[in-house]
């Protein structure tokens, strides 16, 4: 469970954590991804400590911005030191971080979750302060009698997968392809929110992305989504968009978004990415660099032009280098003639709060509601 003190007025709260561990080899650690990667490998500080007088309970107590909304899990771990630790002077590596966040488990007592986020089989509780204003109603638990938009599912030549969502609507005037399309269905319930956001002329295509590795490899991601993926859709929505298509991207997926927008913006006119991955470079792992990445680089070219097109960014408050990346981003896409929005959102590298800022972009694309006579639910 958790709780929160929080003073009307005041910017932060406290939030306290506490959860029931009876093998005492074991260490709880609370897991909140700006605290923990921020603190690694000195993480003493977000281990869940005994109660006293309490056999079993433990907690943690942890100050947080009270705008925030968040997803966070209990890991755990044997108290005997690993191989690698500080302590024996040698750090623990990026994989070792892994292997522990793989150990996390949701929070028995609160039942807003967010199941397996990044593809992975975790299953995250959702924390929500008392002045995050920006909550989207679409991603309210669906009552039972909601109606879901129509969906079906297109097998590509490669075995990839593409379901698609809604567009009951004649004619379809805008396709949303959205990349992570087993976060967005496994873990949130896409169809449910695109049903209460209620346009019947949008169709979302949402991509499998089995192959991460790929996501980096621009040649490779206009190959099977522009060439291969996209005609495949238009072909069964039967329309042909031109432009009139938004790629969506959170983190490294969102840099395959932006990758395709500046690669295709004859097909791809709008683009809307999450914390993308924009120190990314080709030469070695860059993400604590504080210069730009590969993709932000070339559009500081001179001979770089994306005039008419649209990126809709987002990234979140407490993801430090990422912000900068983004405004680095941002300011290059615009000086090659694009029309750029960059929001900052309270939270860290995050789906709580992505979810929202997703409907949030797309509400920007100024797309008509069915007519209240006929919601569909």
């Amino acid at each position: 469970m958790h709780t929160i003190r929080h003073s009307p007025g005041a910017a932060s709260m406290a939030v306290t954590f506490a959860v029931d561990e009876p093998d005492t080899e074991i260490d709880v650690i609370l897991d909140i991804d700006f605290l923990l990667h921020s603190s690694w490998p000195g993480i003493d500080h977000l281990i869940l400590r005994p109660i006293e007088h309490e056999d079993v309970r433990r907690s943690l107590t942890v100050e947080l911005p009270s705008d925030v909304e968040l997803s966070y899990r209990y890991l755990r771990r044997t108290r005997s030191i690993p191989a690698s630790s500080p302590h024996n002077g040698v750090s623990p590596s990026l994989d070792e971080l892994r292997a522990l966040c793989a150990t996390g488990l949701p929070d028995p007592d609160v039942h807003d979750r967010i199941h397996s986020p990044f593809g992975s089989e975790v299953t995250s509780s959702v924390l929500i302060g008392p002045d995050a204003a920006w909550r989207r109603d679409v991603w309210a638990r669906p009552h039972p009698g909601t109606r879901r938009p129509p969906m079906s599912t297109l097998l590509m030549p490669d075995g990839r997968r593409v379901s698609i969502i809604g567009s009951t609507g004649k004619p379809c005037n805008r396709l949303v392809v959205l990349l992570d399309g087993d976060v967005w269905l496994n873990s949130l319930d896409l169809p449910a929110a695109i049903a209460r956001w209620n346009r019947p002329t949008v169709a979302f295509a949402v991509v499998s992305t089995p192959d991460r590795d790929n996501l980096d490899d621009r040649r490779f991601m206009e190959r099977t989504i522009a060439e291969v993926a996209l005609p495949e859709m238009e072909s069964h929505l039967d329309v042909r968009l031109g432009s009139e298509v938004t790629v969506v991207g959170h983190s490294y997926s969102g840099l395959a978004a932006a990758g395709l927008a500046c690669d295709r913006p004859d097909r791809f006119g709008t683009a809307i990415i999450g914390s993308g991955s924009f120190w990314h470079r080709t030469v070695r792992d860059a993400r604590d660099d504080v210069e730009p990445g590969d993709l932000t680089r070339q559009l500081q070219t001179p001979d770089s032009t994306l005039s008419g097109s649209h990126f809709l960014l987002h990234v979140g408050r407490e993801e430090g280098g990422m912000v900068d990346q983004s405004r680095m981003f941002a300011e290059a896409a615009r000086s090659a003639g694009a029309e750029v929005d960059l929001s900052i959102y309270p939270g860290g590298h995050d789906y709580a709060w992505y979810r929202h800022a997703l409907f949030d972009a797309l509400d920007t694309l100024r797309i008509p509601h069915r007519s209240p006579g006929n919601r569909g639910q």
